[in-house]
């Protein structure tokens, strides 16, 4: 158990040492966290937007937003990928509100592919019945493979919540998706 706790003090120190690097605008610091983010918070928002374009705007704000309040963030033990998932989720939000629309997957596809699309149509058609913040815990928990702890550290709940916010999602997506279409 020792060995898990070095682990994790390392690991937080790291991070720690991190943020200070961004602080101080170090360019390799910043290139450490474009390239490892940079594609994560664009599969988030690809999924919750269904547009790249969107996505990539949004995603380009997130680290414009994370440059202009590093000086502001305070380190605290947690991920530093928390707030960034959370800067993302606040940027989609708004142009959510601005959109009044929640397309989570486009119509896109090949026509040689049409099982696979309209699998991915049904279950798209099933994830635009559930609650904004049910498609965010999805996403999260099986996208983006966040685990319960991380996940809720994004989205301000605990642990414990997002696991009862992800089954309810799952049991809701289930019954939907084996419900014959009308």
């Amino acid at each position: 158990m020792e060995g898990v706790e070095i682990a994790v003090q390392a690991a937080s120190e790291d991070e720690a040492g991190l943020v200070e690097r961004l602080r101080h605008f170090e360019e390799r610091a910043w290139n450490e966290i474009y390239d490892t983010y940079f594609p994560r918070l664009f599969r988030y928002l690809y999924l919750q937007t269904s547009s790249q374009e969107v996505a990539e705007e949004l995603t380009s704000q997130v680290f414009e937003e994370a440059c202009n309040r590093i000086g502001t963030y305070r380190y605290r033990g947690s991920p530093l990928s928390a707030w960034l998932y959370r800067v993302a989720h606040n940027r989609m939000v708004d142009w959510r509100r601005k959109r009044k629309e929640l397309p989570l997957v486009d119509g896109d596809s090949q026509p040689d592919m049409a099982d696979r699309v309209a699998d991915r149509d049904e279950i798209a058609t099933a994830m635009r019945e559930l609650t904004p913040e049910q498609q965010q815990v999805l996403i999260l928990r099986h996208v983006e493979g966040h685990t319960s702890a991380s996940a809720g550290g994004i989205m301000g709940k605990s642990a414990g919540a997002v696991r009862s916010l992800e089954f309810r999602a799952l049991a809701t997506l289930r019954r939907s998706v084996s419900e014959p279409r009308k």
